[in-house]
């Protein structure tokens, strides 16, 4: 077999990579340690809100002699995320704008975008690992290799071809290595980012109130018993236990939020501790019929600890009964269900409220 030796100019072509660039300590580390591998780094910030200011990633950018690229992607978000997210609020749910975000803006549109412009890789500061697994034949996500930093669960619902071209330098390294590091280098580290990009208030409560009226409603124990009032829907989520006002014999827990009757139910903390879970929309980064030679975890929340799946049955209308080894905490309808192999990724849904899509 004879290798086409390939010149230094289509060398310097094949080395080009398109970077989301957020301006912050990881998008900063992930561009350096790009340059460092050769490769001719093309930063692209996505302007997501309207009062977005560019000036520091441009700062960001500049410590690392490279030319920021701004593209407005305000309409999109809007629509794709914010949108989203006080819908499902006001359908009782809890959504995941983080998942979203990556599926339908970050990961997406920086995928369109190379394309477009033929740049053949691209690359995002996320900690986990994106690999080439023979036994699957295509690029797969891994976790990071540090637990509770690590962030694949958020990748659940990108499209498996995006990983096919997506470089992930920041996945060996840990969040504390990434921050000395970068530091070395003139970054002013100055702490972390909250979570919800797009809220500015205090509370998801205090950012919904502009678009959903709190409408006050009756408190009820899963036997139907009523024990109060509540305050809105949107100042609760299932799983929480403070901050509810109301006294009971024992702790009680929000176990389910129903939006036609207004109500917020719960109950003990046994009321929201599940073995089975219903999942659709999923999202498979893997053939299904590879499912059944696989042992599978599924893991209901970013900060809980993957349980092992005792059967995944289809039901209808794209939807997964999951039957768990072990109960988990608040399955919550509207988040999403990542499940792997290991430390293999192979796919996300959406949690829904017993088999209704």
């Amino acid at each position: 077999m004879e290798f086409k030796e390939i010149k230094p100019k289509e060398r310097a072509v094949m080395k080009r990579v398109l970077l989301g660039f957020s301006g912050g300590v990881d998008s900063f580390y992930a561009a350096h340690l790009l340059l460092e591998q050769g490769f001719n780094v093309y930063p692209v910030y996505f302007k997501l809100l309207p009062d977005a200011d560019t000036t520091k990633p441009r700062r960001s950018a500049e410590l690392l002699n490279l030319k920021l690229t701004v593209v407005d992607l305000t309409e999109e978000f809007k629509k794709a995320v914010i949108d989203y997210f006080i819908a499902y609020y006001r359908k009782g749910l809890t959504p995941n704008p983080c998942a979203v975000c990556n599926r339908e803006i970050k990961l997406k549109e920086l995928y369109k975008l190379a394309r477009k412009l033929k740049i053949p890789y691209i690359a995002t500061g996320h900690y986990a690992r994106v690999e080439k697994v023979e036994s699957f034949s295509r690029k797969l996500i891994k976790r990071g290799v540090e637990p509770g930093k690590e962030q694949s669960y958020f990748l659940a619902l990108v499209e498996q071809r995006v990983f096919e071209n997506l470089i992930l330098p920041l996945g060996n390294l840990t969040k504390r290595e990434v921050i000395e590091k970068a530091k070395k280098l003139g970054f002013p580290f100055e702490g972390e980012s909250q979570d919800v990009c797009f809220i500015k208030e205090k509370s998801y409560a205090d950012f919904l109130r502009k678009f959903i009226k709190p409408r006050p409603g009756p408190f009820k124990l899963t036997t139907g018993e009523v024990l109060g009032k509540h305050k809105g829907l949107i100042y609760y989520t299932v799983g929480q236990r403070r901050g509810l006002g109301i006294s009971y014999k024992h702790p009680l827990h929000v176990v389910e939020l129903r939006p036609e009757e207004n109500a917020v139910i719960v109950g003990p903390k046994e009321a929201v501790e599940k073995d089975e879970i219903t999942v659709w929309k999923v999202n498979w980064h893997v053939p299904q019929e590879r499912l059944t030679d696989l042992p599978l975890l599924a893991q209901v929340r970013y900060r809980s600890e993957p349980v092992p799946v005792e059967s995944l049955h289809y039901f209808k209308n794209g939807i997964y009964r999951v039957k768990l080894a072990a109960k988990v905490s608040a399955p919550a309808p509207g988040q999403v269900c990542a499940f792997y192999s290991n430390d293999l990724l192979l796919g996300g849904g959406e949690i829904t409220r017993e088999g209704v899509g």
